[in-house]
């Protein structure tokens, strides 16, 4: 038998017409260790498992002595020392059961980390997403500090004078209340994450149920829906100012015994 393990690859896959990037498919192994095997450039491998375990796949693949080419590899590099030596803190090893795995499954090559190496490995995950997690929290905060919020018995400044537009983002389960023009928009409970908004001509009311899990928008402006506040229960009131581009809020207390207003009809 020739001893060329590279030229043995090399003949049998162009002899079943295969080319390298069907067998990386079909093998999990990537087209340049293919390559490297075949031009039997083994310093391309950071160690000699893979070199051995691609071989076998390889062959086995190809329906070649697998062991006969792997025995011809660690018989012509039995004196070499590999060029990197795996981290003993985290090795990665091939498990006994995936070379048996590998004769059924067209050659495919699995991989286990060892218990020892698993625990570093989760730490640098936990780190990396902690500090994404930390990211997005600064970013946030940043937004929420450089939006102009608006403190109840003062004006909002609209370029929009022939309207009233408010938008709702929910962060927490919240009742809500809005009345645009004397008019009941909305009643109900918005869940976190559902966003709603309403347009009134001259003036709009809105009661909530949860400060702290909703924001107001009016005309593109964050508001203060905190101060002054019942408790968890606020009552605003929006009046755009005829004549002026500004819209006025004041903060309003509910009347014992006051009319519920009229439902929107359906048009």
């Amino acid at each position: 038998m020739a001893e060329n393990i590279g030229k043995q690859l090399q003949e049998a896959r162009r002899c079943k017409e295969i080319s390298l990037q069907k067998v990386s498919e079909e093998t999990r192994i990537s087209k340049e260790y293919l390559e490297a095997l075949e031009k039997e450039e083994y310093d391309l491998f950071p160690a000699k498992v893979y070199v051995v375990s691609f071989i076998r796949s390889y062959a086995r693949y190809l329906g070649l002595d697998a062991e006969a080419l792997v025995h011809v590899y660690r018989r012509e590099h039995s004196g070499l020392k590999d060029k990197m030596d795996l981290n003993p803190e985290f090795p990665i090893v091939v498990s006994q059961g995936a070379e048996e795995k590998a004769t059924s499954t067209g050659g495919i090559a699995s991989f286990r980390f060892t218990r020892k190496g698993l625990v570093p490995f989760i730490l640098a995950i936990a780190v990396i997403v902690g500090a994404g997690l930390l990211a997005i929290y600064w970013l946030r905060s940043a937004f929420r500090q450089l939006s102009p919020q608006v403190k109840a018995g003062t004006s909002v400044s609209t370029d929009i004078a022939q309207e009233i537009s408010m938008v709702a983002e929910t962060k927490d389960k919240t009742w809500l209340r809005v009345i645009g023009d004397d008019v009941v928009s909305f009643e109900g409970i918005l869940v976190p994450g559902e966003n709603r908004s309403w347009v009134a001509k001259n003036g709009m009311n809105v009661r909530i149920g949860n400060v702290a899990g909703v924001r107001l928008y009016v005309n593109g402006k964050e508001v203060d829906i905190i101060s002054g506040n019942s408790g968890l229960v606020n009552e605003l009131v929006f009046t755009r100012l005829k004549g002026t581009d500004s819209i006025k809020m004041e903060q309003r207390e509910s009347l014992p015994g006051e009319s519920k207003p009229k439902k929107e009809e359906n048009k």
